[in-house]
């Protein structure tokens, strides 16, 4: 009788585990790419190198669109001078 409520115990023991190691293993990821994100963000903002505005990367993204486009032909160079000053603004 004794080993029969060992038994029980242990299988009921393993099946937690298993049933419980996936959303363990989830959220210590999760818990990783947070504070890798974290890292990344302090580190970014510490290196003056790297302190750049959203706004700025967007904008010089677009103006680098519009001079491919104007290296391409499609607009002139007044166009780009229109645009660039737009974004500018």
């Amino acid at each position: 009788m004794t080993y029969l409520v060992i038994g029980i115990c242990a299988f009921l023991l393993i099946a937690v585990i298993f049933i419980a190691a996936k959303p363990i293993s989830m959220g210590i990821e999760a818990r990783r790419n947070t504070n890798d994100s974290t890292n990344n963000k302090e580190e970014l903002e510490n290196n003056d190198a790297y302190e750049i505005d959203e706004n700025n990367l967007k904008i010089s993204d677009e103006i680098n669109k519009l001079n491919n486009l104007r290296k391409e032909g499609t607009i002139s160079d007044e166009e780009f001078d229109r645009a660039k000053k737009k974004l500018l603004d």
